[in-house]
C-alpha cells in the first residue's frame, strides 16, 4: 500500500483547542518520530482572538499554547507575498464552490492552506470540515493547478488533511497510508452541522 513519510506538520486552530486527550498522544508521537512541527500567523491570531473576545476561556487558550510548546511548534515565515496572496484567492473561489460558503467564512482556512502549500508542510492537523472533507482536497489540487503554470515551486506540492482520528488511524512510525487517509474522508459540505467543529 502507498504510504507518505511526514517531516511537517502544521496545527489548526480547531486541533489545538479541542479538548480530547489524544490531542496529547499525537503531539507526543509527532515529538518521538521527530517530526517538525508549526502554527502559522493566522493561526496564532485565532487562538488570541478568540481568547480576547471571550469565546474560549484563559484556561483553554493556555493549553492550546501550552501545546504548541510542547511540540515546540515554529512559527511559519510571515511574509506575505503576490504567491501566497494570488493561492489565497484561488483557494478561497474554489473552497467557495466545493463547499458552498461565501468567501468571508473560508478567508482564515484558504489562509492556513495556502501558507502551509508554500511552505511545503506534508500534513495539517484540523478538527474542522473545511479542512478534512474530501471536497478539500479538490481544493487542494484545484490550487496547485491554477497557480503551477505561473510559480513552478507548487507544481510538486502536495499535503494531507486529517483530523485526530484519522492521524491515529492511518499514521505509524514517520508515514501515513495513503490507503487509509482515502477510506477515511467524508463527503461533508457547508451544510453538516456535526463536523464543523472550530470555534467562529
Amino acid at each position: 500500500m502507498p504510504h507518505r513519510t511526514i517531516e511537517s506538520v502544521l496545527f489548526d486552530t480547531s486541533f489545538l483547542l479541542n479538548d480530547s486527550p489524544d490531542v496529547d498522544t499525537i503531539i507526543k508521537i509527532l515529538h518521538k518520530d521527530r517530526v517538525s512541527c508549526y502554527i502559522s500567523r493566522t493561526i496564532q491570531s485565532e487562538l488570541e482572538n478568540l481568547y480576547y473576545v471571550g469565546r474560549i476561556s484563559r484556561q483553554k487558550y493556555h493549553k492550546g499554547l501550552a501545546r504548541c510548546r510542547k511540540a515546540r511548534a515554529s512559527l511559519l515565515d510571515s511574509g506575505r507575498n503576490f504567491l501566497q496572496g494570488s493561492m489565497t484567492r484561488e483557494c478561497t473561489e474554489s473552497m467557495t464552490q466545493e463547499h458552498g460558503t461565501a468567501p468571508g467564512d473560508v478567508r482564515s482556512d484558504c489562509s492556513i492552506l495556502t501558507s502551509s502549500l508554500y511552505h511545503y508542510i506534508d500534513l495539517i492537523l484540523s478538527e474542522d470540515f473545511h479542512f478534512t472533507s474530501k471536497h478539500t482536497d479538490k481544493v487542494v489540487d484545484s490550487v496547485i493547478d491554477m497557480t503551477c503554470d505561473r510559480f513552478d515551486k507548487l507544481c510538486d506540492s502536495d499535503i494531507i488533511l486529517l483530523d485526530k482520528d484519522g492521524f491515529l488511524a492511518a499514521y505509524r512510525n514517520g508515514q501515513v497510508d495513503l490507503e487509509v487517509v482515502k477510506a477515511l474522508k467524508q463527503d461533508v459540505r457547508n451544510d453538516s452541522k456535526v463536523l464543523n467543529n472550530k470555534p467562529h
